[in-house]
């Protein structure tokens, strides 16, 4: 009886767990469906966030990182010190010392806070009574135009012109002012831009006014403390829009702004939103690294010589521009180069014509005239075709298909030397020395003075010149390149190619940078022979020819007594590109060497549109004489001659 009680008990809990199992069933089968929709709903949602994520962190990144970083990440700068610019001068025991040309100082930058400013109309009416803002209300003038009147006579307009000139500047100052308010009354603005490079003096003034929303930064700012002197050669340096870094442009400093820049450096930190640096934040460091010093091969007081007697020059000459290169010829180190018009690097942004940067020394390409009458006798000499007493008889013309070309005095000499064709500047003497070697051979020697290429000095733009007419095969051609017609070159290819005839034949690579010093080395600068132009005697009896020239023919003003000069004149007619042929402009050149028997120096005087002398003899040839006296007394070389 009790195993029949037993086995109830078992049938009713095999049923009630039959029951359960089976309600369980029917209750759980739609929940089961919910949490399936609710799955799927989470997975697309999980994905549409992911797939956010990876656009946000991968795609758009770089722009959501810079949005953020002026909110919670410290980022500075480091800025490196731009190198010095020295030049060389000696002092009275014949010790080198340097001195910069091109150095730094500390000015301040002003800005202001307009979400801290009480009065805009108070800090504006300080900041015109304190600081110049010529320069920007010249930029809005630009846009203004006042109509003028009609029916004026000539003086009327003159003095009509000038009213409108002040009115068009008052109006460009109320518009300047005008915008100047605007941007000082955002009062959500952070940071509103105002003045650079301002002076200790003036920010002094400006802080004495205690004006609220004011704020001042030191920066750094290039300082030049010869002013103009050399600006063609240096350049200038500005401010990059990207980094607010310095940068050189034009001449040594553009040239040499991977070396005189530095490396800009960083320190990177997260910070929590009071602006305080979290420890446990990864940080990045890069620590600036600064400029390097350059050494110019220039001398100080040559160059400032130099820049004087250039200046001299044009003014005494009524000419319009020139430029004077001083050579080392054993090295082609530059001992000076100056040209005018010249610029104040401190202030180049009040040029108005761009075209001054540029360096004319390098870029002038011009005909160079008389000057390159040596440039032939060397050749023939070289290739035995003629010495400096091989006669020829001077008619005073040649006639060359068709065209008659005459010695420039329109005289005829009869018999004469080649030495006396250039004592003379006589251009059938030329002419009858390009013929004997022909304008193959003629072209080749030019090519090997480095005309119609560029001379790859350490500065840039540098024009090639222009010799293509050679390529024509014409006698016509060669006869006129023979005396410097028909063909253009450079100043320093002409420096170059006299500093080959100074140097025994040898041509140099000119240079303007002596060493560089960097942080943890020094670089020199090798001179460097580019050829053998001509052998050392026939350089020698090219050099000897061109005394005779200074001594016995045009160029007596060059003379410096108790010294042999070697030197010739050039009077070159300036091309009318217009109307073809010659204009009545003409370029004055002279260039030579001293001591001819061991020259320390080649030197070009050029004097462009010289208006109240007819002849190089007597503008370019006393400014090249006066230099070369300072600079024989300079180092003071013992004369040879009595």
């Amino acid at each position: 009886m009790s195993f029949l009680v037993k086995k109830t008990k078992t049938r009713k809990v095999k049923k009630y767990s039959y029951s359960f199992a089976q309600k369980k069933r029917v209750v759980v089968e739609p929940s089961n469906r919910r949490i399936k929709i609710l799955m799927v709903f989470f997975l697309f949602i999980s994905t549409a966030i992911v797939l956010r994520l990876i656009r946000l962190q991968i795609f758009d990144g770089a722009y959501y990182y810079a949005l953020a970083s002026d909110q919670h990440e410290i980022f500075q700068q480091l800025y490196p010190e731009r190198g010095t610019i020295f030049v060389k001068e000696k002092d009275y025991n014949g010790v080198e010392k340097l001195y910069p040309i091109a150095t730094n100082r500390e000015l301040t930058f002003v800005y202001a806070v307009p979400s801290s400013i009480d009065d805009p109309e108070e800090l504006l009416n300080s900041l015109l009574e304190v600081l110049d803002f010529s320069d920007e209300i010249k930029k809005y003038q630009e846009e203004v135009t006042v109509p003028m009147s009609e029916e004026l006579t000539a003086e009327q307009v003159v003095k009509e012109k000038r009213r409108l000139e002040l009115m068009a500047e008052e109006e460009a100052t109320d518009l300047f002012k005008a915008k100047m308010l605007e941007r000082l009354r955002k009062k959500d603005d952070p940071y509103e831009p105002i003045k650079h490079r301002v002076s200790d003096e003036k920010i002094e003034k400006l802080k004495n006014y205690n004006l609220s929303g004011l704020r001042f930064v030191a920066e750094d700012a290039r300082y030049y403390p010869e002013g103009n002197m050399g600006s063609n050669l240096l350049g200038f340096v500005g401010h990059t829009s990207e980094n607010n870094l310095l940068k050189g442009y034009y001449g040594v400093e553009g040239n040499y702004n991977d070396y005189l820049a530095g490396e800009a450096g960083f320190i990177r930190s997260e910070s929590d939103v009071a602006g305080r640096w979290i420890a446990m934040a990864g940080k990045e460091f890069k620590e600036a690294k600064d400029g390097s010093d350059l050494v110019l091969t220039i001398d100080k007081a040559i160059q400032y010589y130099v820049c004087e007697q250039l200046l001299y020059g044009i003014e005494n000459f009524a000419a319009d521009s020139g430029s004077i290169i001083v050579m080392d010829p054993k090295t082609g180190a530059i001992l000076a180069m100056c040209s005018y018009p010249d610029y104040d690097p401190d202030e180049y942004n009040k040029v108005e014509d761009i075209s001054v940067f540029n360096n004319p020394a390098l870029l002038a390409t011009y005909e160079p005239g008389s000057i390159f009458k040596p440039m032939t006798m060397a050749a023939a000499i070289d290739k035995g075709k003629i010495t400096p007493f091989t006669t020829y008889v001077d008619k005073g013309v040649e006639h060359i298909a068709g065209y008659d070309i005459r010695n420039s005095d329109l005289k005829a000499h009869g018999l004469q030397t080649m030495t006396q064709v250039l004592e003379s500047s006589l251009n059938t003497g030329t002419i009858f020395a390009s013929r004997q070697i022909g304008i193959d051979v003629f072209a080749d020697y030019m090519k090997l003075f480095g005309f119609g290429r560029i001379t790859d000095i350490d500065l840039s733009p540098e024009a090639e010149g222009n010799f293509s007419s050679l390529d024509k095969k014409h006698e016509l051609y060669m006869a006129t390149a023979s005396f410097g017609q028909g063909i253009t070159v450079s100043p320093i290819q002409m420096v170059r190619a006299y500093g080959a005839l100074a140097n025994e034949g040898k041509l140099m690579k000119p240079y303007v940078v002596d060493r560089i010093i960097t942080e943890d080395k020094v670089i020199v600068t090798e001179p460097k022979v580019m050829s053998q132009v001509v052998s050392a005697r026939t350089a020698q009896q090219v050099g000897s020819m061109m005394v005779s020239v200074v001594e016995n023919g045009h160029a007596d003003l060059a003379r410096v007594p108790g010294y042999l000069v070697a030197g010739k004149t050039g009077t070159a007619q300036e091309p009318d590109w217009k109307n073809g042929g010659y204009s009545d402009q003409t370029i004055h050149s002279f260039i030579g060497y001293a001591p001819y028997d061991d020259p320390a120096f080649v030197m070009l005087v050029k004097l462009d549109h010289v208006k109240n002398v007819q002849y190089s003899a007597s503008s370019a040839a006393p400014v090249f004489g006066k230099i070369a006296k300072f600079i024989l007394d300079y180092y003071e070389i013992p004369p040879s001659v009595r």
